[in-house]
C-alpha cells in the first residue's frame, strides 16, 4: 500500500482483485481511494424542483431533492436503480455532475459493476460495492453486465446445483461477466471459464432482478 499527496489530500492505493490460478486471471486491479478532507458540494437541481413560488429555492427544498437517490433530470429515462459497468480502465468519479466538480477518486478497473442511483443530463450518479457515491460521465459507462465476487472464495460449478462438479474457484474482488440467472444461481464467464455460482455471492444484481 502506498500513499501520495495531491492538492492537500492523501490518496491510498489498494489492490482489490485476485483470482485463483484455476481461472487464470491476473490480479493487481486497483482502486484509488481519496481520503482526508472532502469538499462539501451543494448542487441546486433547479430543473427537478419545478415551479417554486416567487422563484425562491429554500435550503430545505434543495436538500430534499438532492437526497433523492431516484432523481433523473433530462437523463436517459431508463429505470433507476440499474447496474452498469466501467467502460475504460481509468475513470474519474466526481463530487457532482460536471467536470468542474472535484474528483473524489479514480477507478482503474475496466468492467467494474456500479449501480446507477440518479441522473443529471449526461452524468450518472453511481454507487459502488462499498456504498460510496459520486458522479461519472455516461461515456465512461457500459450496459454490459458484470458481477463482483463478494465472498472470500466461491466455487464455480459446471451446472446450477451443489452436486455439480467444480470447474474453478474465484476469490473476493474478482469480476466476471454475467450470462444469466436461474433462481438462486447465476451463470458467469471470462476468457478462461464458464460456470454457475450462488447469486448471493455476487454484487451487480438488483434484488429479485431476472437476467436471461
Amino acid at each position: 500500500m502506498s500513499t501520495e499527496t495531491n492538492c492537500g489530500s492523501s490518496r491510498t492505493r489498494y489492490p482489490v482483485a485476485t483470482i485463483a490460478m484455476d481461472i487464470g486471471l491476473d490480479g493487481g486491479d486497483i482502486l484509488w481511494y481519496q481520503i482526508g478532507m472532502r469538499c462539501l458540494v451543494m448542487v441546486m437541481l433547479v430543473l427537478a424542483l419545478g415551479p417554486v413560488a416567487a422563484g425562491v429555492l429554500t435550503p430545505s427544498l434543495i436538500q430534499a431533492h438532492a437526497q433523492d437517490n431516484r432523481i433523473s433530470i433530462r437523463g436517459s429515462n431508463l429505470e433507476i436503480p440499474r447496474f452498469v459497468t466501467l467502460k475504460a480502465s481509468r475513470v474519474n468519479m466526481r463530487a457532482g455532475p460536471g467536470k468542474d466538480y472535484p474528483i473524489k477518486w479514480q477507478y482503474q478497473r475496466r468492467g467494474l459493476p456500479l449501480k446507477v442511483v440518479g441522473e443529471f443530463d449526461v452524468w450518472r450518479k453511481i454507487e459502488d460495492h462499498d456504498g460510496e457515491e459520486g458522479w461519472i460521465h455516461v461515456n465512461m459507462l457500459s450496459i454490459r453486465r458484470m458481477a463482483l465476487i463478494m465472498d472470500t472464495t466461491v466455487r464455480i460449478r459446471e451446472e446450477d446445483n451443489e452436486a455439480s462438479a467444480v470447474v474453478a474457484v474465484a476469490e473476493q474482488g474478482v469480476v466476471l461477466e454475467l450470462q444469466q440467472c436461474r433462481g438462486v444461481w447465476c451463470q458467469v464467464s471470462n476468457d478462461q471459464v464458464q460456470g454457475w455460482l450462488p447469486r448471493s455471492s455476487l454484487w451487480g444484481l438488483l434484488e429479485g432482478e431476472a437476467l436471461n
